[in-house]
């Protein structure tokens, strides 16, 4: 139930998006052209929040894209998505609470 700070998410999804996300996604977020969308001026991080969070929590099927709901705690993925949204050229201002990811998962 705690209510996280901006910079704690950001520094926390830092970690989360080195250790799952960057693989694929790249750490400049550019992913690679024609495999991986970039996540940098992407259309999920930069759209709907529910929508981001239930790319992460889901996956996407027919896709690279893994489902990270299983492995990842709400507040790891509450980071993630808040860093993602924040970081690079995207800068929705959007702060992903851990209760925001607990209620999606329902």
């Amino acid at each position: 139930n705690k209510v996280w700070a901006m910079a704690d998410l950001m520094q926390k999804g830092e970690k989360v998006y080195a250790a799952n996300c960057v693989a694929c996604h790249q750490a400049n977020g550019q992913g690679i052209k024609g495999t991986f969308p970039a996540l940098d001026g992407g259309k999920i991080v930069n759209g709907p929040v529910a929508d981001h969070i239930g790319m992460v929590l889901n996956g996407k099927a027919s896709t690279a894209m893994a489902a990270f709901g299983k492995q990842l705690s709400d507040t790891e993925i509450a980071a993630v998505v808040t860093y993602e949204r924040n970081n690079w050229g995207n800068k929705t201002g959007t702060v992903v609470q851990p209760a925001d990811v607990k209620a999606a998962r329902k």
